[in-house]
């Protein structure tokens, strides 16, 4: 294997989305955090411009700070979802204040998504299509 192709992302994955799939727990398509994904990196940017004297003292809260990346994340990295259901396993429609709401309420599911989206190794073209094989 070479360098290149131990390394390199698709542009085109890192800002229209894979499919990250639960089973049972839904199918989220999910764009990097990061990368090529322009968009993250200006939202997150602009979300954070009111604290960063806070950021650049560490001193911003965790909470705070925390509740900004998600925001980020949902307006930017979110895309869509499917076979998604709310806490009485009704089907959730995709919105961005039912994102919230999920993704607050179930941090493990969160904390998955932001570890998948900052994962470059699945914005890998033989990657995705390795996994849209299976």
């Amino acid at each position: 294997m070479s360098t290149y192709t131990a390394f390199k992302t698709s542009e085109k994955l890192e800002t229209e989305g894979i499919i990250i799939d639960y089973g049972d727990g839904g199918k989220y398509i999910v764009a990097r955090m990061g990368g090529s994904n322009k968009k993250f990196t200006k939202r997150i940017s602009k979300l954070t411009k009111p604290h960063r004297k806070a950021i650049q003292a560490d001193r911003m809260d965790e909470g705070l700070a925390e509740q900004l990346l998600l925001e980020a994340f949902i307006d930017t990295c979110l895309y869509d979802w499917e076979n998604v259901t709310d806490v009485d396993g009704e089907p959730l429609e995709y919105t961005r204040e039912n994102a919230l709401t999920l993704l607050t309420d179930l941090p493990e599911l969160w904390d998955d998504l932001r570890t998948s989206a900052q994962n470059a190794s699945l914005f890998r073209d033989e990657v995705a299509t390795a996994d849209s094989g299976n």
